[in-house]
């Protein structure tokens, strides 16, 4: 009884240690496990943080970018401002000199012009009173001549006359001095007709020659007329002062409306991952873990190895007693 129960405890002891070893090894790995578990949660912490930092770096940078490129434009456009403005007042300046120039010398044009119409219409009016003066002795002479005719033409006639009525005289005193009787008479006669036609031959000379130097005269008053109407037509208008050119101005200024600034571009801030969520959730891994190993080794071996639950037999054959 006694070497049998001996050896039965002896089995017992070998599988209780068997087995305590095999439970202790799996508590061991669950325990590395969990440690892995919490490990790996740790370092999902730490990858998150590293992110989030990134992240953070990141957004700052895209923020200083934004804001550094809105600065940039805002310098742009002040620059690109001032400098319109300043090339617009330098052309009104340009233009407005430009034509003060044209203005003063369109001015100097206009007083030379004055100056020249002035000129040409005492000229003008020299040449036309020169012009009247020579139809005015042109009519003059040509009167003068015909009425000299005239005249000439009367003393003609009255020496003719003279010289007729002497010449008849002598004819009829030779013919008195002749033969009397009728054909002394019918001589007388004949001288006193002839007489008489040649004194009215030289009537009607006299009388010809008068109206052809009236008419003449006529005609030399006539031709004056249309001289000096042709003298008074080319006469030149009196020149009137020429209008006053315009000054030139200077345009108004324009209103400068300033340029508005830009604001820096929005970014979107990053969404930060969790730290915790990696560490509860390796946390709660290793707890899982942990609370599925059984720690009541002993008990556990020697319930598994129990000599009477293996061998049908009951405790009280290999109990100590």
């Amino acid at each position: 009884m006694f070497e049998l129960n001996k050896n039965f405890n002896l089995l017992d002891e070998q599988l209780a240690e068997s087995g305590l070893e095999m439970q202790w090894v799996g508590a061991v790995l669950g325990g590395v496990s969990a440690l892995a578990s919490i490990a790996g949660g740790i370092s999902g912490a730490k990858e998150a943080d590293k992110a989030n930092k990134a992240q953070k770096v990141a957004y700052e940078k895209q923020k200083n970018a934004a804001a550094e490129q809105a600065r940039n434009t805002n310098i742009y456009n002040r620059r690109k401002f001032e400098t319109d403005r300043d090339n617009y007042r330098k052309q009104a300046q340009y233009n407005f000199d430009t034509a003060v120039k044209s203005w003063q010398y369109q001015t100097a044009i206009r007083a030379l012009q004055e100056k020249t119409d002035a000129e040409k219409y005492l000229l003008n009016t020299k040449n036309s009173n020169q012009q009247l003066t020579f139809n005015e002795i042109a009519a003059s002479q040509g009167l003068t001549r015909e009425q000299l005719a005239i005249q000439d033409s009367r003393t003609e006639y009255a020496l003719n006359r003279q010289d007729v009525l002497v010449s008849q005289l002598q004819a009829e005193g030779k013919s008195r001095l002749g033969q009397a009787g009728r054909s002394m008479n019918k001589r007388v006669q004949s001288d006193l007709a002839q007489l008489g036609r040649d004194i009215a031959v030289m009537d009607a000379s006299l009388t010809g020659q008068i109206r052809a130097s009236t008419l003449n005269m006529f005609d030399i008053q006539l031709g004056k007329y249309s001289a000096d109407a042709k003298v008074e037509a080319a006469r030149m208008l009196r020149p009137q002062q020429l209008p006053d050119i315009p000054a030139p101005t200077m345009p108004p200024e324009p209103a400068w409306m300033e340029p508005m600034a830009a604001q820096p571009g929005y970014v979107a801030p990053p969404t930060p991952q969790s730290t915790s969520a990696p560490l509860i959730a390796g946390i709660g891994q290793a707890a899982g873990t942990l609370a599925s190993i059984d720690w009541n080794v002993k008990k556990t071996a020697q319930e598994q190895y129990d000599p009477t639950k293996n061998l049908g037999i009951g405790a009280s054959i290999f109990g100590n007693g």
